[in-house]
């Protein structure tokens, strides 16, 4: 869940206009999971004494509640996968994943404390299983998963030096974990954001043209066990940065119809539609994120600011001036901080650019 975090952190940056189309390309052929993998028991929050459920089916559980964005019901079957395997570092690396999840929901730092334990947790035991003979190919994945939550927060956070060396080893882990077994194919999606960076860094070379971040990042969304939701998503921002908006939104469709009350997935899918310039789309999905964001975050006021200014500017090019003006009004009432302050200015420039329409 946390590896493509800086990007799905990006994604809640205002969308303007762009001049750039969609174009064609490979198409997805996986198919969500619909099975609820969830165990279906008397009573779910009972959680005192071992659990008879296996580790796999808490896992799966928890992450079924993370991308709801439950994260208390998440947090609380992480701690039970822990009794059930207290060894296995699985519990602990999506443990810290569900807290840089809510900590990129909710922008906020409160939990990197406890981020930061859980993935240095995640790589002594999976060192520890290592040293003690453990030769699969799983406590590999969990290494590399460990590193790479690490380095991306880390380097988010501006630590470029200590956050690039956990990134090496974080890399250097996903290619032995296939190297163990090409069929842990969770261990793709590290792999392929490896591959777009460095594809990314030369793209502007007229003949490079490299598609292998693709193919692999389809094997995790189509045969990942652990991280398809992760890849998924991870997918649907690629295409994005590829300005492959309409695939990139079928995409997010998927995950969007899976958890449809989840913000996360809905960030992306509105950044498809602004690329697409297609503003009624955009429109309907900032006003459901805006609903979405008070319900369940009425005071994170940079997430707010985000929807209405998206608003604000698909109203503008709908033409809807009236509606523009009024979220530009809403912004100019929030509360002055350091994150709004960005926001109030770009509704100034709107209403200049309203001004110059009459």
């Amino acid at each position: 869940m946390i590896i493509l975090l800086s990007l799905l952190e990006l994604n809640q940056l205002t969308n303007y206009p762009t001049n750039h189309s969609a174009r064609g390309g490979l198409q997805l052929t996986a198919r969500l999971q619909t099975i609820d993998y969830r165990p279906q028991t008397k009573n779910e929050n009972e959680t005192t004494g071992k659990s008879s459920v296996s580790l796999d089916t808490l896992l799966f559980h928890g992450i079924q509640y993370s991308y709801e964005e439950n994260y208390t019901k998440a947090e609380a079957v992480f701690r039970e996968a822990m009794k059930v395997e207290p060894q296995n570092p699985a519990p602990y690396l999506l443990l810290a994943s569900l807290y840089g999840l809510y900590m990129s929901d909710f922008s906020t730092d409160t939990l990197k404390e406890k981020f930061y334990a859980y993935c240095d947790t995640t790589v002594l035991m999976s060192k520890c299983q290592i040293e003690s003979g453990d030769t699969s190919g799983l406590v590999r994945l969990w290494l590399a998963a460990g590193y790479g939550a690490r380095a991306f927060y880390k380097i988010w956070n501006k630590n470029i030096i200590s956050g690039t060396q956990d990134g090496l080893n974080s890399i250097d882990e996903f290619y032995k974990t296939i190297e163990i077994d090409s069929c842990i194919f969770d261990a793709y999606i590290g792999i392929s954001g490896y591959n777009y960076f460095k594809y990314r860094l030369i793209s502007f070379l007229p003949w490079v043209e490299d598609s292998s971040w693709e193919y692999e990042i389809k094997l995790a969304c189509e045969k990942g066990k652990y991280l398809q939701i992760t890849a998924l998503a991870g997918y649907a921002l690629l295409l994005n940065e590829e300005k492959r908006y309409s695939e990139a939104c079928k995409v997010a469709t998927q995950l969007v119809n899976k958890f449809p009350d989840s913000r996360t997935f809905r960030w992306i899918r509105v950044k498809n539609y602004c690329g697409m310039k297609e503003w009624e789309l955009a429109r309907d999905e900032y006003k459901k994120l805006l609903a979405l964001t008070m319900e369940g975050q009425p005071g994170n006021f940079y997430n707010i600011g985000c929807c209405r200014i998206g608003l604000a500017n698909a109203y503008f090019m709908l033409g809807e001036t009236k509606e523009c003006q009024t979220q530009c009004d809403s912004i100019f009432n929030l509360p002055d901080t350091p994150k709004t302050k960005k926001f109030k200015q770009e509704a100034k420039e709107i209403i200049k650019r309203i001004r110059v329409r009459l």
